[in-house]
């Protein structure tokens, strides 16, 4: 399970690559396998070029008690953010931080997102700010809880000018979560444009609507299909990822 698991987690760092939500080595994504423990990606390789080696057992204190051979398993402190996240939201099994350009852009505003499209729907209600000023890297429990309890009530939270963290009960759906967030940023943000360039008003899907259309949207099982399409995609552009989890499994 835990090999299928490490899988999963470098398929959804490389589509995140792939789609621009991560920046040069930062961020890392866990999945919670019981007993306080997680697997996460190491630190040092970019989301661009995980392989299942680069994935740690790791304690919720930032403990590492199980890691390749071949690598070094080194993890900066900013891993106790997933550790108190998980520990604080038993229902959060996966968990995805990285920096996307138009959120961070966003969270300097402090303001949740409007909904100005069908695909933000699926987030009406479910993103929340972390209310409070960027002091450096969060890696203590002072510092990770507030963000942790936003979580018991969102499945995206905002963090002053610094990036983003989604929660779901897999990692597929954390990913996904990523990307919607990031697509309902960029909306705000294009539409803000377009209401400067033009002098007209924009109107936002009421939150009574987009609740309608989430409901509506949720009965379709769009997740399976649509991640399966991810990975026909992954295929075609990251096939060393494969040939890694290929040659592993003849071995």
């Amino acid at each position: 399970m835990s090999e299928s698991l490490k899988y999963e987690l470098c398929c959804a760092a490389r589509i995140l690559f792939r789609a621009g939500l991560s920046v040069a080595n930062a961020g890392h994504l866990s999945i919670a396998i019981g007993n306080d423990r997680m697997l996460v990606n190491r630190f040092g390789p970019s989301f661009a070029t995980l392989t299942p080696s680069d994935i740690l057992t790791v304690l919720y204190d930032g403990t590492v008690i199980e890691h390749h051979p071949d690598v070094s398993p080194y993890v900066n402190e900013t891993i106790a953010l997933h550790g108190i996240i998980h520990r604080e939201n038993p229902h959060a099994k996966a968990v995805a931080h990285t920096h996307p350009p138009a959120t961070v852009t966003w969270s300097c505003f402090r303001e949740v997102p409007d909904i100005y499209d069908q695909e933000s729907c699926l987030l009406a209600g479910e993103v929340g700010i972390v209310e409070e000023d960027y002091e450096g890297i969060a890696a203590t429990e002072n510092r990770v809880l507030p963000l942790a309890r936003k979580l018991g009530k969102y499945r995206a939270a905002i963090l002053p000018n610094h990036g983003a963290v989604t929660i779901a009960p897999n990692i597929q759906l954390a990913t996904v979560t990523m990307i919607l967030l990031e697509g309902m940023v960029a909306r705000n943000l294009s539409v803000c444009a377009a209401a400067q360039a033009t002098g007209k008003t924009p109107l936002a899907i009421r939150m009574e609507h987009a609740l309608t259309a989430k409901r509506e949207i949720e009965k379709i099982p769009f997740l399976e299909p649509l991640w399966r399409d991810m990975l026909q995609r992954l295929r075609q552009s990251d096939p060393d990822l494969f040939e890694s989890m290929r040659t592993a499994r003849i071995n």
